[in-house]
């Protein structure tokens, strides 16, 4: 049989990952540490219409979502996201969205790791550094040992957070109905009115409530390792955002029921604060825990997307081909650079500077809304092109086209607009803009070359006899 008439093994896909892993792994990448610990100071900003905030930009998300999986189911299930941008919009775009992709999850997994190394270095005792060279080790390791073995570490690491979360709002409902120790849902509007500094306010932390929800896409990568891509995106799609939306809203809704937001310390976790309201103390071991786990999993997640990004760009010859060799359906050299480039800017930040961790999370911070916007883009012009076709059955569809899908390209540019007015964030707006200026250029560099070497020689995959759909 010659080279092109079967995907080569060695870089091709394996489909081991469940359904209860899809859901998981999505979770794993949205809900981390902030949840638990950084909510304190949205809440202080919006009091309790941080609520509105929560809701308004997780139906962004679900719609987004929705977007991406009108995109897969449509074109082609097999290819993650960074392939489907490829289908509809060509390789220089593909290009753009999967390197600054992957930078930004490479900046998350570095701050994962720094946020590690501060929870765990006064518990083991162990220095910053050690613990950052242990925990991204760890991590990378999980990514190397199989896809199943990522799989089953983010569904154990995803269940503790998710488990947590459902315990508090247990025994968050049993109080409110009981009214325990001022337990009372009259908190949202008493003690200054539901959004007592304004609601211009509750739109500016619309950008930083967004980010929150970054990773869940991740579940449409994933897909790709499953028995059945089209079914396990679709049910990722309809399912995954607005979970995360429940636990989100709900989570906060108890606390905020627990206790009054202007009450709320903002350096210490609204959780643990609440429950200490009603009585229940001694927690702070036990949130650790949950927090760590928090960590853990956006890490492996992290290190996974990243990996999977980078494969299937050095597939099609717009990154490193030696990144495109899989053992076991692991694309080893893609996960190792993913866990050497988390471990390397780790130690810079937590060794030598600190101020190191901030220069890349201004440099990154703002691609996932530019990923974001060109996925919103892609699907338009892809449901443009069916109806064209005269294809008129459309899979998991995003109803009232085209006005709602034009009404989200309209909120991903409205929150550009916002974080660009703001000082806080307007620094993390320019410097990702220098950024995806330079992948521009790098983009346009790399069409030339590719251009010329195809002139020659047929396309990488083609070469290697991998089809696009195996590029994960």
């Amino acid at each position: 049989m010659s080279p092109t008439s079967k995907p080569n093994v060695d870089v091709a896909a394996q489909t081991t990952l469940k359904t209860r892993h899809m859901s998981m792994i999505a979770m794993g990448g949205v809900i981390g540490a902030g949840l638990f610990v950084s909510t304190s100071s949205t809440i202080h900003i919006a009091g309790p219409a941080i609520l509105v905030a929560y809701m308004v930009d997780g139906l962004l998300a679900f719609l987004l979502m929705r977007m991406l999986g009108e995109l897969s189911l449509n074109g082609n299930a097999r290819g993650n996201f960074v392939h489907q941008i490829r289908r509809v919009f060509g390789p220089f775009m593909a290009f753009m969205v999967g390197w600054s992709y992957w930078l930004y999850w490479i900046v998350t997994a570095t701050v994962e790791a720094v946020a590690a190394a501060t929870i765990l270095a006064p518990v083991t005792h162990f220095s910053p550094v050690t613990v950052v060279v242990i925990c991204v080790a760890v991590m990378t390791l999980t990514n190397l040992i199989s896809v199943r073995s990522f799989g089953e570490a983010e569904f154990w690491l995803s269940c503790i957070k998710i488990t947590t979360i459902i315990a508090f709002m247990v025994v968050g409902t049993l109080f409110l109905v009981i009214g325990y120790r001022g337990t009372s849902i009259t908190h949202l509007w008493q003690h200054g009115g539901f959004s007592p500094h304004g609601w211009r306010d509750v739109v500016a932390i619309l950008p930083a409530v967004m980010f929150t929800f970054a990773g869940a896409e991740i579940a449409t990568v994933a897909a790709c390792e499953t028995e059945d891509p089209s079914r396990s995106v679709s049910v990722a799609v309809k399912t995954v955002a607005l979970r995360i939306l429940v636990f989100y809203v709900g989570g906060l809704f108890f606390v905020l029921c627990m206790l009054q937001w202007d009450k709320i310390d903002l350096n210490s976790s609204p959780f643990l604060q609440s429950l200490g309201h009603i009585g229940i103390n001694g927690l702070t071991g036990i949130m650790t825990v949950v927090v760590c786990s928090a960590v853990l999993s956006s890490l492996n997640s992290s290190i996974y997307v990243t990996s999977r990004v980078l494969a299937d760009l050095s597939v099609h010859g717009e990154g490193p081909s030696q990144w495109r060799k899989h053992w076991r359906g692991v694309p080893v050299a893609s996960v190792l650079a993913g866990g050497a480039s988390t471990l390397l800017f780790s130690l810079i930040a937590v060794g030598f500077n600190s101020k190191f961790l901030y220069f890349l999370i201004n440099a990154s911070g703002a691609v996932i809304l530019f990923n974001y916007l060109v996925i919103a883009l892609a699907h338009i012009r892809q449901r443009y092109l069916l109806q064209q076709a005269g294809q008129t059955k459309i899979s998991l569809h995003v109803w009232l086209f085209p006005y709602l899908s034009w009404s989200v390209v309209a909120s991903v540019l409205f929150i550009f607009m916002m974080m660009a007015l703001s000082p806080s964030t307007r620094m993390q707006i320019l410097c990702s803009i220098t950024t995806l200026v330079v992948l521009a250029l790098f983009g346009c560099l790399n069409s030339r070359l590719r251009h010329r070497h195809n002139q020659s020689s047929p396309p990488l995959a083609q070469a290697q006899g991998i089809p696009p759909e195996h590029a994960i």
